[in-house]
């Protein structure tokens, strides 16, 4: 009862205009952020792009030592080794092993993307202590592949 004689007479035309108001301003807040975060998430997804174009155009076709699908396959098993209930750095040694040359890594790259918000460097620098990152630079190196992690 005392809710509908709030909204009656000329406190009721005031209430009821100041909660308008107040709806449209969260609205508005609200869109503020989603569009926000929309522009956002845009622009991260034009540099990850770009990144990758840039990887794409320094591979060397004919460098290239395995099929596309064991790319994506080598790609997978390095996500797979690391995550919150695993860490199988061993399963990353093997997966730079199989790289052979520059474009074999540049490769491997392309075919990992963006995962986590990270491309493949990054992913692994994330999950790999010093020591375990030098390992993999040494398991590289021995392939003559001036390429770093």
């Amino acid at each position: 009862m005392w809710f509908a004689a709030l909204f009656s007479g000329k406190n009721g035309t005031l209430i009821r205009t100041l909660v308008i108001i107040s709806v449209v301003l969260t609205l508005v807040v609200i869109g503020y952020f989603v569009v926000k975060a929309q522009l956002k998430k845009a622009k991260e997804t034009k540099a990850d792009q770009q990144k990758i174009n840039v990887i794409e155009a320094e591979i060397i076709p004919e460098k290239v030592s395995l099929p596309e699908s064991e790319y994506n396959n080598i790609a997978q098993k390095i996500e797979d080794a690391h995550g919150t209930f695993n860490d199988d750095e061993e399963a990353t040694y093997e997966a730079f092993q199989r790289m052979r040359t520059n474009s074999d890594l540049l490769k491997l790259q392309e075919a990992f993307g963006i995962r986590d918000d990270k491309d493949l460097f990054t992913y692994v620098r994330h999950y790999l202590n010093d020591s375990e990152i030098q390992k993999v630079n040494d398991i590289l190196a021995q392939r003559n592949i001036s390429i770093k992690l």
